[in-house]
């Protein structure tokens, strides 16, 4: 029983500890009024997603320096059909999208 629990730890611990991940073309961008955050998504499906990113969409905070750069590379690389790569923080905003890590325009 011991073993059952330690391995049963082992296995949520490890399901959650990944970030998101994806390439491709953006499909899409997204935003509230009422929010901060614009998310994105590609028109091929995500490598890996966090169980908390329930929309399958990634998302920029625009409220830092950061956010802003990021959301002028999203927008150029959506008008010009470019190739983004993506990788998450692990977590989710309040619209269960993956929040942004580095974005990379190829």
């Amino acid at each position: 029983m011991r073993h059952l629990s330690a391995m049963l730890l082992m296995m949520s611990i490890s399901s959650t500890a990944f970030a998101g991940s994806g390439e491709g073309v953006v499909r899409s961008i997204w935003a509230s009024s009422t929010s901060p955050y614009v998310m994105f998504d590609f028109t091929t499906p995500m490598r890996k997603t966090h169980r908390c990113n329930r929309s399958g969409r990634f998302s920029i905070d625009v409220r830092g320096i950061g956010g802003r750069a990021s959301h002028e590379i999203l927008l150029l690389a959506k008008s010009e059909k470019l190739v983004v790569s993506v990788e998450g923080l692990g977590t989710c905003n309040i619209h269960d999208a993956e929040n942004v890590k580095i974005i990379e325009v190829q």
